[in-house]
């Protein structure tokens, strides 16, 4: 009977071990939202259906138009959410929260296409204590698209 106690309580512990390990692994290496962070502006009493993501590029040394596609997912293999082309360093675009969302950015250099893959959660926690009323707080709204200083050949 103590080594079949023993059996159990060495089971309870791996597991409890194992599930601790497992819920700490982090592959998208982000900051929690906690009580310190959060800004009430960007809580809403209601989940919104559509919240805004900042695409972020870099063009000023090239001062041309960006060609961009935003699939709902991954990349070429979901569909596709919008497309369009700006001038701008940054751009709004509207998305569903906590959805991933995955950008091709086109660049032209010397006449040669250069693409930026990058992908973005706009993501949403729920807080019942932190400003007036329980509210949906909004998170994480950037997409990073900047061509990197490297030079293609």
């Amino acid at each position: 009977m103590k080594t079949s106690l023993n059996i159990n309580i060495l089971f309870v512990i791996s597991s409890l071990s194992l599930m601790l390990f497992l819920n700490s692994c982090d592959d998208d290496y982000i900051q929690n939202v906690d009580s310190e962070t959060i800004d009430c502006q960007y809580c809403y009493e209601n989940l919104p259906q559509l919240v805004e993501m900042k695409l972020i590029f870099n063009m000023k040394k090239y001062k041309e138009e960006v060609y961009f596609t935003v699939y709902s997912g991954n990349a070429f293999s979901s569909a596709i959410w919008m497309q369009g082309c700006t001038d701008n360093n940054e751009l709004w675009i509207e998305v569903q929260p906590n959805q991933k969302y995955t950008v091709v950015a086109e660049y032209l250099q010397d006449d040669k296409i250069i693409y930026v893959i990058n992908d973005a959660v706009v993501k949403t926690k729920f807080f019942k204590n932190l400003c007036d009323e329980p509210c949906h707080y909004v998170y994480e709204v950037s997409c990073d698209l900047k061509l990197g200083k490297h030079k293609y050949n």
